[in-house]
């Protein structure tokens, strides 16, 4: 940023008039290797009196492609309950 200040004196204005928004909602879109495009839903929450920390909370539509995605990649790696050899059951 110091060299553009430098080299461009009108960076300084545009730097000081650039208001940067945070965004609270929207969507992500990710690329599994696996299940391929997912899509989320998004909110983003700071904790009252912690300004430092941000609880960011992701969902999907029930029923969506990214849903059955996440179903079929939770399926891998659901625990198995068949008993262990010489545990009793």
């Amino acid at each position: 940023m110091g060299e553009l200040m430098l080299r461009c004196p009108e960076f300084s204005d545009w730097w000081g008039d650039h208001r940067v928004l945070r965004r609270t909602h929207g969507g992500k879109g990710y690329r599994h290797p696996l299940v391929g495009e997912l899509h989320f839903s998004y909110e983003s929450l700071q904790p009252p009196g912690d300004p430092d920390q941000t609880l960011c909370v992701y969902n999907v539509e029930p029923g969506s492609p990214t849903a059955e995605a996440l179903a079929l990649l939770s399926s891998w790696t659901a625990p198995d309950d068949r008993p262990v050899s010489g545990e009793i059951g």
